[in-house]
């Protein structure tokens, strides 16, 4: 063997290393952006879930809002008339009041 075929062995055994070596690398790569890709889906899914149940429960709420405003409301109106009631009656017995006392 010459000096010349001697360096071409080397060469090409240092070519099969570096390339070993890169599809290594690019393995490694590979897997590591599959792994966080699939890490990252997951936790989109679990984001999507939460927000779908939040989405769930913000519309009850807002269902319960409605229901409670227009019970309010009913209440309210329910008050101001008992309110126009004991103010008639009120208004009706100091009218016989003075009525009595001029007779």
């Amino acid at each position: 063997m010459d000096w010349l075929t001697a360096f071409s062995v080397v060469a090409l055994m240092a070519g099969v290393t570096i390339s070993t070596v890169v599809l290594v690398a690019v393995g490694s790569i590979r897997r590591t952006l599959n792994e966080g890709t699939l890490r990252q889906s997951q936790q989109i899914r679990r984001l999507s879930e939460a927000v779908a149940a939040l989405n769930h429960q913000n519309q009850v709420a807002q269902t319960r809002i409605q229901a409670l405003t227009e019970a309010n409301r009913r209440l309210s109106d329910d008050l101001a008339a008992l309110g126009e009631r004991v103010a008639e009656r009120d208004a009706d017995r100091t009218a016989a009041g003075i009525q009595r006392l001029l007779h």
